[in-house]
Formats: structure tokens, C-alpha cells, sequence
């Protein structure tokens, strides 16, 4: 397995997760226009999924790199420290660092092992606006302000590239460093490539650090005054024989609701999966079922494919926790 994809969906309530700035007194949610239908769709970006799975890994008790200010080009930056050997977040969120290597000016760089475009809503941004006052105890000179909110269900995707977890290329990405597994391979030019390389159990740690902050994902702007829940309700993770994602946009769920639960688009869903047999190694789909109206449909749709297994959030923590990287 080259990559593990990760799709997940969650309804979200009444909330700002990432705002555009402000646009006279309003706080505007994100958002992206789609050119078919015209309207516009809710977005998280990206920085701001990384930004709060940072902090779920802080909270999962992982020491997190230090991120300082420094000077380069006369211009001040924030970088980290760019050690992926000793800091999880160097090693899945990468850097780029100017620093001096073995006496001299060299930069430092590690493009992410996790991409993301964040997350997009399902249906269309309905506008709504909440109203707010700030009020002036010593007259009459109160500040009126609205913000955008929304309920809508979001999608995040996600790729992680396995073969590069735990795995530093010396000179582009790191110096050289001792005490870890070397290895020498030749890139796409031919030329050799020396490799550090954590211990398997170190990498699959920390990969399985990742997944759980995803299943456990909260954090956005405002939730202070728009608190909402934000992990996820359904969620699919592929162990891919490429580093190509296939799910993309076909986990959805349809417009309405079953007694009062979201109906998932089975048939979307079971077609992307057969077409992209070949990548797949396995994949499971994970959710909450008295969420979901159409669990049984969704069972029935993969009983005959044996690398596919549909299982609750419960029991899908279970499988991620057993996940090795030798599978």
C-alpha cells in the first residue's frame, strides 16, 4: 500500500467554521462558486483543517515543533523547526526553512505527506446572517455587526502518502542525521538519494496519531458564539496500491431527510469503487447508523466485493488502530 485516502462527511449547525474577512460589518463565511450550477458552496480551507488537527494532536499528547520568527530576505517569517525526525507535524504538514547545512546557506524543504483541500459543503450556501451588538455600558455608541452562518454538510478529503511517512531525503529535506535506518535510492534523474528512515513502529504511530485526530476532528472560527459539532459522521478510508485517490467527491449524501436521517448516495458511491478496483487494497466505510437512513442499501450494494467493509465509528477506530504499514 502506496497512499491511504480519507473522504469524510459531517453535518454541521448554525456555524462560521472559517471566515473570508469582513465585508462592512459582516463577517463573511468561505466559500467557492461552482461554474455548472452558478452557486456558491461553503469551504474550509485547507490551512485551517491543518491548523486544527495541529491541536488535536497536541491534545493526543504529542509534542508539536516550535514555530519562531526569523528573518530571511529582510522580510520576518514564522517557520517551524523543521525536524520531522523529532516532530509528527514537520514529518505529515512538511516546511520550508532557510538555514545553514553543514556551513552552508541551504533551504530546507518538505512538501506535506497529507493533502487536503479542506472541506466543501454538499448544498449550496443558503444565505443567513446573525445579528450581534456590542454594547457601549457608557452611552449609546453600540457596535452592530452581523456574521454569515450556515447548516449545510461538509466533505473533507484527504491523501496520505504512506511511502513517505517517517521517510527524509537528506540535503533537500533534512541534514544528515544519525541514529536512524539509511537507505540509498535513485530519484527520477538517476542521481542517489540518501534516505533516513524512523523505526516502522515510530511511523505507524504516528499514522495512526493522524487518522484519529480526523475521526475526532473539531476546531473552526467563532466557537465561542457558533459552537457546532464538526467530526465525522460518515468516513471512508481506502489503502491504495497507488498514490491516486479515488473516492474524491462520490461520498455524498442526496437532498432531504428519511425520518429524520441523511440519506447517503449508495449508487454514486458503489460505481467509483468498481471502476477503481484495481487501486484498492481495501477500504472501509465507516458511520454512524442511526444516522443514516439507507444502511442497509449501503450493505447491500458491497456484499459481494471482499475488500470492502462497512462497519460503525466505533469499530472503524478499532481497525485504524491495528492498521500496519506492511499490509
Amino acid at each position: 500500500m502506496k497512499a491511504i485516502e480519507v473522504v469524510t462527511l459531517t453535518k454541521v449547525e448554525g456555524a462560521n467554521l472559517n471566515s473570508n474577512g469582513t465585508e462592512g460589518v459582516i463577517a463573511v463565511l468561505k466559500k467557492v462558486r461552482d461554474p455548472v450550477d452558478g452557486r456558491e458552496y461553503i469551504r474550509i480551507s485547507g490551512q485551517s483543517v491543518k491548523y486544527h488537527l495541529r491541536q488535536l494532536l497536541k491534545e493526543l499528547d504529542w509534542e508539536l515543533s516550535q514555530v519562531i520568527p526569523k528573518s530571511e530576505g529582510g522580510q520576518k517569517v514564522i517557520v517551524s523547526l523543521g525536524e520531522p525526525q523529532n516532530y509528527i507535524d514537520d514529518d505529515l504538514f512538511g516546511y520550508m526553512i532557510a538555514k545553514k547545512v553543514e556551513g552552508k546557506n541551504a533551504t530546507l524543504r518538505r512538501t506535506a505527506v497529507v493533502r487536503t483541500n479542506g472541506m466543501v459543503s454538499i448544498f449550496p450556501y443558503q444565505e443567513d446572517r446573525d445579528f450581534g451588538v456590542r454594547y457601549d455600558p457608557s452611552g449609546d455608541n453600540h457596535n452592530i455587526y452581523e456574521t454569515e452562518i450556515a447548516t449545510n454538510v461538509m466533505r473533507g478529503n484527504f491523501l496520505i502518502e504512506l511511502d513517505r511517512l517517517g521517510v527524509f531525503k537528506e540535503g533537500l529535506e533534512v541534514p544528515k542525521l544519525e541514529g536512524l535506518e539509511v537507505r540509498k535510492v535513485k530519484d527520477a534523474t538517476g542521481r542517489e538519494v540518501t534516505l533516513y528512515i524512523l523505526p516502522e513502529p515510530e511511523r505507524e504511530k504516528r499514522l495512526k496519531a493522524l487518522l484519529n485526530a480526523v475521526l475526532q476532528y473539531h476546531g473552526g472560527a467563532k466557537l465561542s458564539n457558533f459552537f457546532t459539532k464538526a467530526y465525522p459522521e460518515a468516513m471512508v478510508v481506502v489503502l491504495l496500491r497507488r498514490k491516486i485517490p479515488v473516492i474524491g467527491d462520490a461520498l455524498r449524501v442526496k437532498e432531504g431527510y428519511v425520518d429524520g436521517k441523511l440519506v447517503l448516495d449508495v449508487e454514486r458511491l458503489k460505481e467509483t469503487v468498481e471502476t477503481f478496483q484495481d487501486n484498492i487494497e481495501k477500504l472501509y466505510i465507516g458511520l454512524f447508523e442511526s444516522r443514516f437512513a439507507n444502511v442497509d442499501e449501503l450493505r447491500e450494494a458491497f456484499e459481494d466485493m471482499e475488500n470492502v467493509e462497512i462497519v460503525g465509528m466505533k469499530e472503524l477506530r478499532e481497525r485504524i488502530n491495528k492498521l500496519e504499514l506492511g499490509e
